[in-house]
């Protein structure tokens, strides 16, 4: 089950972030392990200089490209300093102070999409939406998709919302409407959750 828009709030979306009439109806939900998980704590008030990471960087980053540190429960933007090349274990970024205790193997690590992307930082899975409802606060629809239960589970993840006419179940296709980060976890015979605050775009 996934956090999504009404109808409306999709018409709304379009006429904003788009030109007017485009088709902008959610239809795929792309999926992301982004960066992977600190392998490094980091501690309130401490300054650091680059990111440790728990695995290897799945794919080249930007030198300016601003990523996403978060825990669930706090959230920092820092910004690379430098390009780095996927198979990088660490990530130099610009100096920064952390804003809150962010521990290794928990904190997830994701660039923030931008507004031309037609795919999410190393785009691992893309899911269909099968069905739309009215969700309990306004603006809000509750999205259903089946999900691969082979993704990695109990992590952070980059999730992005595409839409419009040229969207289709392949990557870099569509129109990004709204992208977060959220917690996945799933079981067997289970239901997948996705949770945390997404951003639209």
């Amino acid at each position: 089950m996934f956090d999504t828009w009404t109808t409306g709030g999709l018409d709304l979306v379009a006429t904003a972030v788009q030109a007017s009439g485009v088709d902008a109806a959610i239809r795929y939900i792309g999926i992301s392990t982004g960066c992977g998980t600190l392998g490094a704590s980091l501690s309130l008030g401490t300054s650091y200089t680059s990111l440790t990471l728990t695995g290897t960087l799945p794919a080249n980053l930007n030198s300016g490209q601003t990523l996403v540190l978060t825990d669930g429960t706090n959230s920092q933007s820092v910004v690379t300093n430098g390009a780095a090349t996927a198979g990088a274990t660490t990530i130099a970024v610009v100096a920064f102070t952390a804003s809150a205790n962010f521990t290794s193997g928990v904190t997830g690590i994701a660039p923030v999409p931008q507004s031309s992307d037609i795919a999410l930082y190393n785009e691992t899975a893309r899911v269909r939406i099968l069905a739309n409802g009215a969700g309990a606060l306004p603006g809000e629809t509750l999205a259903s998709g089946y999900c691969d239960g082979t993704q990695p589970s109990n992590i952070y993840v980059a999730v992005g919302y595409f839409g419009g006419s040229s969207a289709t179940s392949s990557t870099g296709t569509g129109t990004l409407i709204g992208a977060g980060i959220q917690f996945w976890n799933h079981t067997l015979n289970a239901d997948t959750q996705m949770y945390q605050a997404d951003a639209i775009i």
